[in-house]
Formats: C-alpha cells, structure tokens, sequence
C-alpha cells in the first residue's frame, strides 16, 4: 500500500494566506517543506481522502489524475475538507474522457445535503447524474473499490457527523485519525477487536506544541506521542507500525525542520506536501 500526503496543513494553510505572524513569514522565508496545502490524502493513486479547494493545485502538482479516479472518502464536510462546489467541473465542457461515469464520495450523511445547497446557492444545476453520494455510519465497514473501509465517529466537529477511518487493501491497513482530538475510549476499545495491529497511523497535529487537552478536537504534538505509546500498549499497533502527523498549522508549529526535533527519536514521522511512504 503506497500512501501520499498531498496536502499537509491546516485548514487555512501554512502560511495562512492573510497572515504575517512570526511562523507564517517564517514559513514563507523557509519554503520547501514548511509550505503547507490543504489537507489531502491518496492511497494507491486509486482512492482519495478529502476534497478540499487545493484539490486542482494537487492534480496539477503530483500528477493525481481525478478523470481516473472512482471513490472518494470525505471525513467531514468542514471547507478545508470538502468543497463539492468543484463538482461541476466533471461535465463537458470542462471534462471529457472520464474513465469513470460516477464518481462516488463516502463520508457523512450531511454531505449530499450540503453539495446541493452549495450549487443552488449558486444558481447553477447540480450535476447529480454522475456524482454519488453514500453514508457511512460508526463502527460498520464497507467495500469501497478494491478495498475494506470501515468508518470510525471522529472526536471532532460532531455537529458534522466527522469520520475517522481504517483503509485496508487485503495486504496493508492503515488508521487514518485526521480531523481527530485524542480517540474517545469507545473507540479505542473498537480498535482492540481487530485481529492485527496497523501498519500505519496517520495522526492530526494540529494542536502542535499547544498543552494536552488545550483543545478536544484536535491532537497537539503531545498527544500524538502519548497516542503512539498507547496504540502499541493495547495491542492495537506494535514497533513495525508506521506513525505519521499531518494537518499542521501555524498557529501552534513553526517551520518543518523544527518540528522534526520535536520528534526526533519518537519514530513519529512529520508529513508535508508530497511526503509518501509504501507499506
């Protein structure tokens, strides 16, 4: 299994587009690594997480080829996660040879209800007759493609419905906690019932070096150590699991070189734009 970061940041980006704080022009000075896009996640090349605006900047960045692409999971319907308004681009004139005649987007309940309100809003007619929408409810696994998914309640924007998810291949398995404060305990024990530990954890940072707990809904830099330790303690990872953190904004971390030192040691890898790893 091949998973690609193809964006980093949080949901404004790093550096924040009106922003001059100390980290962003920091950020901007630095370049490379510490250049942050929305967040975004592949796996395979065949299956998307999220689908936030810089979704075009990605296609055009990496290579990822939407025309080619069938399923889409969406972890919650925040701007930065999806933006179903880009959906209109999936017609003539805009597209043609589309390898797929439906595209479909997994995810919350809310989230045919919001690409319709967005488009009308517009004024504009929904492209409906190619574009799938289809909900996944906690704790129940699904075949999406060629692959298993199951979807987890995410410690985050409940208002949303947020999902959390564990992709599996048949080979490789991967958790993927982005949006996500630390996992609640029902859903640590969910994780305990699985046969076989992950092969990797993809890990919200977005707290940064804020203190543990300073925010439920989203992990900081601590609570992704301590969250490695008890995934191995549990049984649910083990010392061959790959740890990655992602969705990290300015607010609360400065340039990708320091932030490497902040986990030097811990076998916690800090993602960024293009960063890939092959389970």
């Amino acid at each position: 299994m091949k998973i690609k970061i193809l964006g980093s940041g949080g949901g404004e980006g790093f550096p924040a587009m009106f922003c001059s704080c100390e980290h962003c022009e920091m950020a901007r000075k630095a370049g490379g690594k510490s250049i942050r896009s929305l967040s975004q996640t592949i796996i395979n090349d065949d299956l998307l997480i999220d689908f936030p605006n810089d979704t075009g900047w990605h296609c055009g960045r990496v290579g990822v080829n939407l025309w080619q692409l069938q399923n889409v999971l969406i972890t919650h319907a925040h701007s930065d996660h999806f933006v179903s308004l880009d959906l209109r681009m999936r017609v003539a004139p805009f597209a043609h040879k589309i390898k797929y005649e439906n595209i479909c987007f997994y995810g919350p309940k809310n989230l045919q209800e919001i690409y319709l309100g967005t488009i009308n809003a517009y004024g504009e007619t929904p492209v409906t007759k190619n574009v799938q929408f289809i909900s996944m409810n906690d704790q129940e696994t699904y075949s999406v493609g060629d692959y298993s998914v199951t979807s987890l309640k995410a410690n985050h924007a409940p208002n949303l419905g947020s999902l959390n998810y564990i992709i599996d291949d048949g080979k490789k398995s991967v958790l993927y906690l982005v949006d996500s404060g630390y996992p609640t305990e029902e859903t640590l024990a969910f994780l305990e019932t699985f046969k076989k530990p992950f092969d990797c954890v993809v890990m919200d940072a977005t707290m940064g070096v804020a203190a543990k707990g300073a925010y439920i809904y989203h992990m900081g830099f601590e609570e992704n150590k301590l969250l490695k330790e008890e995934l191995i303690k549990r049984g649910i990872c083990n010392e061959n699991t790959r740890f990655v953190i992602t969705h990290i904004t300015h607010n609360k971390a400065e340039t990708h070189d320091v932030i490497e030192r902040i986990f030097d040691g811990t076998g916690i890898d800090v993602a960024y734009d293009g960063y890939e790893i092959e389970l």
